[in-house]
């Protein structure tokens, strides 16, 4: 009898740590999409006529890349994913004058996450618990 209980406490265990895993995989592959940048620091961002591309990420999860512009400028860089926490490094961009100053904000923001939940077709970017950007999925 104690066998049998042993048995299934084992591949109760093992079942649940495979669900587990599996489902965090499914998690972080959601990200790999294409994000439009829609509030920075809790401020919306708005097409006008200085802004006529919403900054946009694109996270590649299996080659731990992500691309994008800044609305004015490219870059690229890596992403490192475990579990909800997430960090973008080694970002590069081109050096094209933009007006305002939307694009360092961006660039610092985007360099201080270290985590990240999905919502409704939302992908929201935190420093620690403070909401630092949001993006709506565009593919």
């Amino acid at each position: 009898m104690k066998t049998l209980q042993l048995f299934i406490v084992l591949m109760s265990t093992l079942l649940f740590s495979c669900s587990s895993k599996e489902t965090e995989k499914i998690d972080v592959m959601r990200l790999h999409d294409i994000w439009a940048l829609i509030s920075i620091n809790g401020e919306k961002i708005e097409l006008n006529e200085d802004l006529i591309n919403l900054p946009m990420i694109e996270i590649y999860v299996e080659d731990e890349r992500v691309y994008g512009n800044t609305s004015c400028n490219s870059f690229n860089g890596k992403v490192y994913i475990e579990g909800n926490k997430i960090s973008f490094f080694n970002i590069i961009a081109t050096e094209m004058a933009c007006p305002g100053n939307l694009e360092q904000k961006f660039l610092s923001a985007i360099e201080s996450i270290d985590n990240y939940k999905i919502e409704k077709m939302r992908l929201f970017l935190f420093k620690e618990e403070a909401e630092t950007m949001v993006f709506r999925k565009i593919d």
